[in-house]
């Protein structure tokens, strides 16, 4: 089964391999500067957030932006009642100690990532022990998305127990899971559930109350779905019909312009599910470029011209699909 993680991190690697030594800098300086004085990476609003932290310490990782880790494990340890913690922060947290573990690593011993390193068996034995330990230290947190698990088999962000699954609980835990090298069998559990979420035109709905599908959430069903014995080409057929003739992607059908989120989700998808994004290649980069501002970050759409560490992962992580 393909792990989607390594497919992005390779990706992001790429994309970091096509950008000069200018653009570089100018990425690694708005990144940086979306640091917290207390740890953490900014949301929004301004303020420290684990949801936009897993984004920036994935680019910190592979784009080689220097933290200071001490600080970053107290922002950690700063959420002493990880109890409280619903199931979308809890997965960032999960991730976010992971990633540091692994920024941790590459500090001490000063390698820079490359593609092939995840694959070698040095790689596997270092993944290894790390997930040993995450396994361990956030046991408590693995314990209480496991309260998060719907009675149809997937997860639920909204509601604990609940006699549905969506779609994005269900992927965020999927992919979490693929990571922390669970059961096979536990995987397909969670995606057994999808063809309910189907919706007449084969696009994804992200749970049950919707009557139509998204772009995201048509890419996440598509790339948990890749490696089953299914026939999804009307989800694909789906997601193409979006495209626009910019180079983006729409959110969903009727809406009126394409965003960078939906674009690089559903180039994710594509590429995980085999299809050939060379006809794309070149409009579909020029579209994200258009969205790279003057800071050195990305923007989501021009309904959306503010710039963040989400945006600037999936542009990033768009271009390297695309190369």
């Amino acid at each position: 089964m393909t792990n989607c993680n390594q497919e992005i991190l390779k990706a992001l690697l790429k994309s970091k391999s096509l950008l000069s030594d200018e653009a570089l800098r100018e990425i690694q300086s708005f990144v940086s500067s979306q640091k917290c004085d207390t740890g953490g990476f900014k949301d929004r609003s301004g303020k420290p957030d684990l949801y936009y932290s897993v984004f920036a310490y994935t680019l910190a990782f592979v784009y080689d932006i220097e933290l200071d880790i001490e600080k970053e494990f107290r922002f950690l340890k700063s959420f002493q009642n990880v109890q409280e913690l619903d199931l979308i922060h809890a997965v960032c947290y999960i991730r976010c100690y992971l990633l540091l573990l692994l920024i941790q690593q590459k500090q001490k011993f000063g390698f820079k990532p490359e593609i092939r390193d995840f694959d070698s068996f040095l790689g596997k034995v270092l993944m290894k022990g790390l997930i040993k330990k995450v396994k361990k230290d956030c046991q408590a947190l693995l314990e209480l998305l496991e309260t998060y698990k719907s009675k149809d088999g997937g997860y639920n962000h909204n509601k604990k127990q609940a006699d549905q699954a969506t779609v994005y609980a269900s992927f965020l835990v999927w992919t979490l899971y693929q990571d922390l090298n669970e059961d096979e069998a536990v995987l397909n559990r969670i995606t057994n559930q999808l063809d309910t979420l189907k919706c007449d035109d084969a696009s994804f709905a992200n749970d049950h109350s919707s009557q139509t599908g998204v772009t995201s959430a048509t890419a996440a069903g598509l790339i948990m779905t890749a490696n089953n014995d299914r026939n999804y080409d009307d989800s694909i057929t789906y997601l193409k019909q979006n495209y626009t003739s910019r180079g983006g992607f729409k959110a969903a059908s009727g809406l009126p312009i394409a965003d960078l989120l939906s674009t690089s989700t559903a180039l994710l998808a594509l590429y995980m599910v085999g299809e050939n994004l060379q006809d794309l290649s070149e409009k579909s980069i020029d579209f994200i470029n258009l969205h790279w501002d003057e800071s050195g970050g990305f923007f989501g759409s021009i309904a959306d011209m503010t710039c963040d560490v989400e945006y600037t992962y999936y542009a990033l992580l768009g271009i390297g699909i695309l190369i």
